[in-house]
């Protein structure tokens, strides 16, 4: 854990269609200024395509505990798998490759997930008889085919 700063949830979850996600961080000292950077960087998410990519500085005044950064999603007509990407906090007085803050909590994950094709539910091989003196049907199940989207929600834990 970073002292100074850190993100709220270090995993974000969002739907493509929602067009955006918001990263909460979080400033530990209250007392104190602080300027930090904040960028992407690709992972199976990448951007242009998949995200906007972002580099900013954030300023922190004294009376600041968190800043809340936007990062717009692409929503388009394709199926995609779920992708991801990083969001990492960095010191933007340090070169670059040697920047990034210390600490777990200064880089966090983010998943799209894709609702273009939000899956199906079917039986496949399925053998049936129908006896009609008796008025039954028997259905005689021999595979089970089950595709599901899944999302994970940020839980936030209180300090």
């Amino acid at each position: 854990m970073n002292e100074y700063v850190g993100f709220k949830c270090l995993h974000y979850s969002v739907t493509e269609s929602n067009g955006h996600v918001e990263v909460t961080i979080c400033k530990k000292i209250i007392s104190q200024e602080i300027t930090i950077g904040v960028r992407t960087i690709n992972d199976t998410a990448q951007a242009p395509r998949d995200y906007t990519h972002i580099d900013e500085i954030i300023e922190f005044n004294k009376r600041d505990t968190e800043k809340k950064i936007r990062i717009p999603i692409v929503d388009d007509e394709e199926w995609n798998p779920d992708l991801e990407f990083i969001v990492e906090l960095y010191d933007p007085n340090k070169l670059e490759g040697e920047d990034r803050l210390p600490g777990d909590d200064t880089q966090c994950r983010v998943t799209i997930l894709d609702e273009d094709f939000p899956g199906t539910i079917g039986f496949q091989n399925t053998k049936s008889a129908y006896q009609r003196m008796l008025r039954k049907l028997k259905l005689k199940l021999r595979e089970m085919m089950v595709v599901m989207v899944l999302s994970a929600a940020c839980s936030q834990l209180n300090h």
